[in-house]
């Protein structure tokens, strides 16, 4: 008799800890009002005039880690901000243009804001994860330089196209997420953006060569770099880059997203104090 009434007690704490924890995991759920926090690392990938699109076999990636803040406002709409700092390269050896031997390197931050719109509303029970599509504008900070002769200078001074351009420039971004994982805080989301930069100094690569009779012997060197190769160097007014395009890059990136307050969970700790 004892035995069945130590069952039936354990079987009563059981079923309570349960309802307790499911209602507790309740407070998480993610509704209007809530607030999130998400970090995440990834590789990047440049898009301008020293790559060529569709050259699977020397991707040159990079690697990129941000932090963002989210806040829902309605069940398929949020709000988010997004700092960032980046790794991107290029060179030519890697493209039909690889007898002009330019090339960059830059680690850059960035910053933006927007919208994240999910296809479906979080609250929809039929649906076990729901993607996601982001779009936003910001700023970067781009700092071109190229390795040269064991050492790396920074290219906007030499100013190789005779341009002082805005470092600067806006950023509009765009991408898609997918939820891969999901516990009662944690979240694990997969991105994918693209991110247009406004300016085609990106990679301190845009039109045309420069006279260089006036340039430093150095500027002059990082200007057209084809002495490196043996060759002939160009005649000023001969093609550099495409002015045609402004340059960009893309992240792929794994995020780890946590739910940091709820509204339900902020009445819950205003009513006990916790």
């Amino acid at each position: 008799m004892k035995t069945r009434h130590r069952f039936c007690l354990l079987i009563v704490l059981l079923i309570n800890h349960i309802s307790t924890f499911a209602q507790r995991s309740a407070y998480w759920h993610e509704k209007p009002g809530t607030w999130l926090l998400n970090v995440g690392t990834g590789a990047t990938r440049y898009a301008g005039d020293l790559a060529e699109a569709g050259n699977l076999a020397h991707l040159q990636l990079g690697a990129a880690l941000g932090v963002a803040g989210t806040y829902r406002a309605t069940q398929r709409l949020s709000w988010r901000a997004e700092a960032q700092l980046y790794y991107v390269y290029g060179w030519q050896k890697y493209t039909r243009n690889y007898y002009n031997n330019l090339s960059f390197n830059s680690l850059n931050p960035d910053v933006w804001a927007g919208i994240q719109f999910d296809f479906w509303p979080v609250n929809d029970p039929h649906r076990a994860t729901i993607p996601y599509a982001m779009a936003g504008v910001g700023l970067t900070h781009i700092t071109p330089k190229a390795r040269y002769e064991g050492q790396n200078y920074s290219l906007p001074q030499f100013e190789t196209e005779g341009v002082a351009y805005n470092r600067l420039p806006l950023i509009i971004r765009y991408g898609v997420g997918l939820p891969m994982l999901s516990t009662e805080r944690l979240r694990f989301h997969l991105e994918g953006t693209y991110t247009h930069v406004l300016s085609d100094y990106f990679d301190d690569v845009s039109s045309i060569y420069i006279d260089r009779s006036n340039m430093t012997p150095l500027g002059a060197a990082l200007t057209d770099r084809r002495a490196e190769l043996g060759t002939t160097l160009n005649r000023p007014g001969e093609q550099r880059g495409n002015t045609g395009k402004n340059d960009g890059y893309f992240v792929l990136s794994g995020r780890l997203v946590v739910v940091i307050i709820t509204p339900q969970q902020r009445n819950y700790r205003r009513m006990f104090g916790r």
